[in-house]
């Protein structure tokens, strides 16, 4: 195989859902899923409840069926559906494990024998060396013979891990693995899920409510809002770059702030933001070019609490008029002087009471701004000052 092929192959996606359409009796609960992964990408489905993030990864196994779009897997249609041709390969022969919500795992059987329950066609040394490869990976190996009642949560469900990883699937699903769990052993047991995924090179999509949780696993973060699919990108580009207002506000904490376009910058409570305006190209890689608002565009500015430095020696101040402590940090509620809010995250031996004023500096390297409600986001990047 010549370097060029190889290169065009590594570009192919492993996996690809292109525009599905799933819905009952009549109303849509998924409308135009696109995504695709790279082999070893681990997907993450991200939204509130009922917004169909569930019924899309069922959809993907083969348990919902689907009114239109196409569904293929290491360059196999599973499911395809529109232009008088329909496709629905059998959940069972999609080479697909699932890890569920109440792990699903068989009381009466001990660890070893969940692990091994989906290797029945395996000759019985393969299937003994491969529950043995999957303790080892999951840190069970002293738990073979044990029950799975007689296992704590985070155990339990690094059995349904093993059992689903068993197989050797070509993708794995994850439905909202870790709800369960309390919160500390949620996210050390994400982490330990994803360093076992990686290790395996397993492809893999969750699904999940908890941002903190999908940004800890995800390579690829898809945000779900009544059955659409918002954006698709990395845990930092839908932090820093989201398309959309829902994306901004549902995605980490932040505030819009009011924002007037002019030559060459925007004016803001919090002072001139002199940037030129990063877009994408064709290609995916960013451009520069100049803001094509008209001067006095009304604009929303979205301000991340990381954008607003406190410092007590600024000229530039804002009240205090909540505040929340988290241990290493305070999140301050911050008025500015025109009555708009803000949030810093600041260091907590800056103990600050609610009514002070403190002294702040903006830090608007990095910001986002929407001309409207409905209009995709613009990002303003690091660059020179416009003259």
């Amino acid at each position: 195989m010549t370097t060029e092929m190889r290169m065009k192959n590594h570009a192919e996606p492993y996996f690809t859902v292109q525009d599905l359409k799933v819905g009952y009796d009549g109303m849509t609960v998924v409308d135009g899923l696109s995504l695709s992964l790279q082999q070893g990408e681990i997907g993450c489905f991200l939204g509130y409840s009922g917004c169909g993030k569930t019924t899309a990864l069922r959809a993907i196994a083969g348990l919902e069926p689907t009114i239109f779009g196409n569904i293929e897997l290491n360059g196999r249609c599973l499911t395809h559906q529109g232009g008088g041709t329909r496709i629905a390969i059998a959940p069972a022969k999609r080479d697909m494990g699932m890890v569920f919500q109440d792990y699903a795992l068989f009381s009466h059987l001990s660890v070893a024998k969940n692990i091994a329950f989906g290797l029945n066609k395996w000759s019985a040394k393969a299937k003994q060396d491969r529950v043995t490869e999957m303790l080892e990976l999951v840190g069970l190996s002293d738990h073979a013979d044990k029950r799975p009642t007689q296992l704590s949560g985070g155990q339990q469900q690094r059995v349904a891990l093993a059992r689903a990883l068993a197989p050797k699937p070509k993708l794995l699903l994850l439905d909202e693995p870790f709800s369960n769990l309390d919160v500390i052993l949620r996210e050390s047991l994400a982490m330990s899920v994803r360093d076992i995924l990686k290790q395996t090179q397993t492809t893999a999509i969750l699904v999940t409510h908890d941002q903190n949780e999908a940004f800890a696993i995800a390579d690829k973060v898809g945000v779900m809002n009544d059955g659409k699919l918002i954006q698709w990108a990395t845990p930092s580009e839908l932090y820093h770059e989201p398309e959309s207002p829902f994306v901004a506000e549902f995605v980490g904490e932040g505030a819009m702030i009011d924002g007037v376009i002019h030559d060459g910058y925007v004016a803001t409570a919090l002072g001139d933001i002199y940037r030129r305006l990063e877009v994408p190209d064709q290609n995916g890689q960013p451009q520069y070019c100049h803001y094509d608002y008209p001067n006095g565009t009304s604009i929303k500015v979205l301000i991340r609490p990381d954008d607003i430095i406190h410092d007590d020696a600024s000229p530039q101040t804002a009240k205090v008029v909540g505040r929340v402590f988290r241990g290493a940090n305070f999140l301050y509620r911050l008025k500015l002087a025109d009555g708009q809010i803000v949030l810093a995250l600041v260091p907590s031996h800056h103990n600050h009471p609610i009514g002070a004023d403190i002294g702040i500096i903006p830090m608007l390297d990095h910001v986002v701004v929407f001309a409207d409600d409905h209009l995709s986001a613009s990002v303003w990047s690091e660059a020179d000052k416009m003259a």
